[in-house]
């Protein structure tokens, strides 16, 4: 294992962690109406789902072959996103934290005509990842960027695919227990910057590295 590949997924996961997503939006909104304990199976539906996403993306990273044009589009692409996505954390206003998670929460069918919000379980869980685009972009990026340096084939997508389930899963049970806490500090103007110029950064850093090392 490559340390710089290492760098790379956890500070990727770090990022899709702590920014406003459908996975963390979801478990704070819904342990908050229905209780913590009825996130159970729906994060566990998330975490099905997700592991499904890292294979189907792995193998198709690792099925580019080498010298290819594909390879160079992949590339390139993979180079626009990462540099897109540190920009936009680094410049992201923590004043929106809240607003994002008001705008796409379940709180807002509770506070509207709907008198009753139903559970969400599994398949809710397991079907969300199939349609989150911000977890299929960043899941190509983490591997993309690393899975080479996790020594590629099979060992390399299970070992990035184990650290980021594992980090995910930790994040939506502390999103699920806590979230309304961690929605205050990062939307708070002084602690949210530094966090997101911390993070962009770092992503920063890590594409400048990518782009000298070359396809």
């Amino acid at each position: 294992m490559e340390w710089e590949a290492l760098a790379t997924v956890l500070t990727l996961l770090t990022i899709g962690v702590v920014t406003p997503g459908p996975n963390n939006i979801t478990c704070i909104s819904h342990s908050a109406i229905h209780g913590a304990k009825a996130n159970k199976n729906l994060i566990f539906g998330m975490v099905v789902g997700f592991i499904i996403v890292h294979m189907i993306v792995g193998l198709l990273v690792e099925n580019v072959e080498e010298g290819s044009t594909a390879l160079q589009v992949l590339h390139y692409f993979g180079l626009l996103f990462i540099f897109a996505i540190a920009l936009r954390v680094f410049t992201l206003n923590p004043a929106i934290i809240n607003r994002a998670v008001d705008s796409k929460s379940l709180f807002s069918l509770a506070e509207r005509t709907v008198t009753s919000v139903p559970i969400l379980g599994f398949k809710t869980g397991l079907f969300m990842q199939f349609i989150n685009g911000k977890e299929w972009a960043f899941v190509f990026a983490i591997m993309w960027l690393a899975l080479e340096g996790f020594g590629g084939g099979w060992p390399g997508i299970l070992t990035i695919t184990a650290i980021t389930t594992t980090g995910g899963l930790c994040a939506m049970m502390l999103w699920t227990f806590v979230g309304g806490n961690l929605v205050d500090y990062v939307s708070d103007k002084r602690r949210g910057k530094i966090v997101f110029r911390t993070l962009g950064f770092l992503l920063f850093l890590l594409g400048t590295v990518m782009a000298l090392r070359g396809v």
